[in-house]
């Protein structure tokens, strides 16, 4: 009843092959693959096209009204320069032990696991006290919609646990740091370059700012997520050398370790935008971007202990939290789910050029899974 090599890696390659950047997001080609995938074996699926190109992807094994749904997102982020790849980054390429390309980390090596645990399942016919439910999700490296649209079609509703299968080593991650991204514009007044004194700089009082961002990053340190931060990730202004800007905008990115500091980080920079506008000509505004919660598993479980217990048995003892987002942190808060995060794929590959992912590793964390749900559910 394990899981072989040629149940996970094949499809792992497939879909390593299927080009799933995002922008654009288009991800029904993997979708339409996985469906036939599980088609072969016998297993149901439901295709969630909820924008056009853009689908998620739900098959189910069991009768059980309560479920256990085990996630990951098809989508990947874009490959960049091509040429600056030693292995093509969709050609999914085995080299000792590794399997190269765009989202061989993130995450469809933990998806392929997944869609194997699902098929050995069916194989098997295993007698499960709950059904297990694979969601495969599209947009979340850029919005979550996709996991949105599960959960506003109701996948939430009976569920009891998420294995999120991002990558995290195989280590158990309990928490996740929360998004708030935002956008500050700043407006000032155009003169002549030459006679700066009748302008308002845009470029002079954002630089202003910048410097007072990072008094808005909560202190708390968090037992396993460890402090918040902020990262000024993109700033634009001004027209010509030799004009005033009378326009300047810039972009923060604040991760947050506790869901219940996104409101005093609002205030906080609301403070100090209030303040600028008040002491400078020049006055600013803040938009908010996007923003998801922080997440935190509040309470162990049996299938927790056994998660853990199951990692121990290959060496991995370390509970951790990790500092990017999942589609957890859109499926579980409205319903206080359990969770975990967990998954194959070294932390350092996450979206950079030759990204890997180790084969066995894989393959680990399938028979990982397959054997979690065997001795907690049948």
């Amino acid at each position: 009843m394990t899981i072989t090599e040629e149940d996970v890696i094949p499809i792992l390659k497939d879909l390593i092959k299927i080009k799933t950047e995002n922008p654009p997001g288009t991800t029904i080609e993997a979708v339409n693959y996985l469906a036939k995938e599980f088609e072969k074996s016998g297993i149901q699926t439901e295709i969630q096209e909820y924008a056009e190109g853009k689908a998620n992807i739900i098959a189910e094994f069991g009768e059980n009204e309560k479920t256990v749904i085990i996630t990951g997102h098809l989508d990947t982020v874009p490959a960049g320069d091509e040429g600056k790849w030693k292995y093509p980054p969709f050609d999914a390429i085995e080299d000792e032990g590794r399997i190269y390309g765009r989202g061989s980390t993130d995450m469809k090596g933990a998806v392929a696991a997944y869609v194997s645990v699902m098929k050995k399942l069916k194989e098997n016919e295993v007698k499960l006290k709950k059904k297990i439910i694979f969601l495969g999700t599209s947009d979340e490296e850029i919005g979550m919609d996709g996991s949105l649209a599960a959960k506003n079609a109701g996948i939430m509703e009976n569920c009891d646990f998420v294995l999120i299968g991002e990558p995290t080593e195989l280590k158990i991650g309990i928490a996740e740091k929360g998004t708030l991204w935002i956008k500050v514009a700043v407006t000032g007044k155009s003169a002549h370059g030459s006679a700066p004194h009748l302008g308002i700089s845009a470029i002079e009082g954002a630089a202003k700012l910048l410097l007072r961002m990072k008094e808005a990053v909560p202190e708390l340190d968090h037992a396993v997520l460890g402090k918040s931060s902020l990262n000024i990730g993109k700033i634009s202004g001004g027209t010509l050398i030799n004009v005033v800007p009378e326009y300047c905008e810039f972009e923060c990115d604040f991760r947050l370790v506790d869901d219940n500091l996104r409101e005093q980080t609002k205030k906080t920079i609301n403070d100090i935008i209030e303040k600028f506008n008040n002491k400078q000509e020049a006055q600013a505004e803040i938009k908010i971007i996007h923003e998801i919660p922080a997440i935190e598993l509040k309470e162990e479980s049996a299938f927790v202990e056994l998660l853990k217990n199951k990692a121990k048995e290959l060496g991995i003892h370390e509970i951790i939290g990790v500092n990017y987002g999942t589609d957890g942190a859109m499926l579980v808060p409205d319903y206080n789910t359990p969770f975990v995060i967990m998954g194959p794929g070294k932390l350092d590959q996450l979206h950079v050029t030759d990204e890997y992912t180790e084969k066995k590793e894989v393959l680990d964390y399938a028979n990982l899974v397959y054997q979690a749900i065997l001795e907690s559910f049948s």
